[in-house]
């Protein structure tokens, strides 16, 4: 192997003009299909803080009595601190569940923050900071007990600790009693691109939140009912079906109590959503998420990417096809001095492979460089949903453009460039005879 690779610098100096065209030709497909892979890797892939997207599921609620069901009434799409307490976390299946109320934003009243129009919030329980993994530079998550005693505290980002200068306290001037929060935690601010777990504060909802009222459909003495959107994350080794089919007998015994109260046939109608799905709706169906829905949401971005691997495979083909053209007369010799074809085909895709790696990495290089390029634009921020936060300030991190999934598409880029654009080219100029080949610069 060191050999073959040894030879392949040699010819890379050799003819420097074709390795340069075909590095830059691989590097400019490398990076079309990386760029795509990337932003799917933001979406998708476990990146911290949300490091349990793949365990994940966003459960989605709705309580129908009959009467509002004939009425083609809306029904409240959120569940309520007993719920969850008394449902979710007493699952096999779920290793935690965590609620939280409507995300919102925040004015500070606080003359040093006179130029920050908004600020993004997330009313959460202690639980968040497990599901999500923060990385706290001082203080700490607020606890269990301030949290079911509704105190007033909260965890700031980063960038807002900087802005509040050392101050340990501030008052919220959009709330009716102006209340003052209490810092006890300091996060790393979160990339806006992590739209599950980014804000400026988390505060415990029961020290504020503002819930939708549920009274004019009746609906406000059935225990279930609330304002608090759920995840859960489920134990290694559960799937979302098992943990629906762990719901259903609860599902089906509060039916029953919740038409005793209202008097009428009642239903808590519970699904659960993958993170994917969540996320990507190429072909979104709510109540069919099997592997083969998921292998069709990735089928369009897959195509899209083969198209940037394969056209400019064929230029890059080309390319190959004269170069093996010039060497025609030295396979020609080898193979009279006894060398086997398949041997002289594995040296020359190993060779190409070379120049096809190093394309990826310039490729590489060039998809990091786009990304960081674009990631503030218009689009780009339409694409992660930014534009619903205030003012975000996007950023990146490494772990966004290099995971192991990331690492082996862009290996199985390179492999797949490789052998469209040398395989066919070396294999038809092998199999011509030696002495044509001898006879070629004659």
């Amino acid at each position: 192997m060191i050999k073959i690779i040894r030879h392949a610098f040699a010819l890379i100096r050799e003819d420097k003009l074709f390795s340069a065209i075909y590095v830059a030709g691989t590097a400019v497909a490398i990076a079309s299909a990386m760029v795509i892979a990337i932003v799917f890797n933001i979406l998708l892939g476990d990146i911290p803080p949300e490091s349990n997207r793949s365990r994940t599921l966003y459960i989605t609620n709705c309580f129908v009595t009959e009467s509002a069901e004939k009425n083609n009434s809306g029904f409240p799409a959120a569940v309520s601190t007993e719920c969850i307490d008394s449902v979710f976390r007493q699952m096999k299946s779920v290793e935690l569940a965590t609620g939280l109320a409507y995300r919102n934003s925040l004015g500070i009243a606080d003359e040093s923050l006179e130029h920050l129009q908004a600020i993004s919030a997330i009313p959460c329980d202690p639980d968040f900071f497990r599901l999500y993994d923060l990385d706290f530079i001082s203080g700490r998550s607020f606890s269990e007990k301030e949290f079911r005693d509704g105190e007033r505290v909260c965890v700031v980002s980063e960038r807002l600790a900087k802005k509040l200068d050392g101050s340990d306290h501030f008052v919220i001037y959009d709330r009716e009693d102006h209340p003052s929060l209490r810092i006890v935690g300091v996060v790393k601010t979160v990339s806006p691109l992590m739209m599950n777990s980014t804000a400026d504060i988390y505060l415990p909802y029961k020290a504020d939140y503002r819930a939708a009222p549920v009274d004019e459909l009746n609906l406000d003495q059935l225990a279930y009912c609330g304002f608090l959107e759920v995840r859960v994350l489920l134990r290694d080794g559960y799937s979302r079906e098992e943990f629906l089919e762990e719901l259903e007998p609860l599902r089906q015994h509060y039916n029953a109590v919740a038409t005793q109260q209202m008097g009428e046939p009642t239903r808590w109608v519970v699904g659960a959503e993958k993170h994917f799905f969540k996320n990507i709706h190429f072909f979104h169906k709510m109540n069919d998420q099997g592997l083969t829905d998921q292998a069709k949401e990735l089928l369009p971005p897959a195509i899209l990417m083969l198209l940037f691997l394969f056209l400019p495979a064929i230029n890059l083909s080309g390319l190959m096809s004269n170069r093996m053209e010039a060497r025609r007369a030295e396979m020609g010799i080898r193979k009279a001095f006894g060398a086997k074809r398949r041997t002289l085909l594995n040296e020359v895709i190993s060779e190409n492979l070379v120049l096809t790696l190093l394309g990826g990495i310039v490729g590489w290089g060039l998809s990091w460089l786009f990304v960081s390029t674009v990631c503030d634009s218009a689009i780009f921020k339409d694409i992660f949903q930014t534009n619903t936060l205030p003012s975000p300030e996007i950023s990146l991190t490494i772990w966004m453009f290099f995971t192991p999934t990331l690492f082996l598409i862009a290996f199985l880029c390179c492999a797949v460039l490789n052998l469209m654009a040398a395989l066919l080219p070396a294999w038809a100029s092998l199999r011509k005879p030696i002495v044509e080949s001898l006879n070629q610069k004659r």
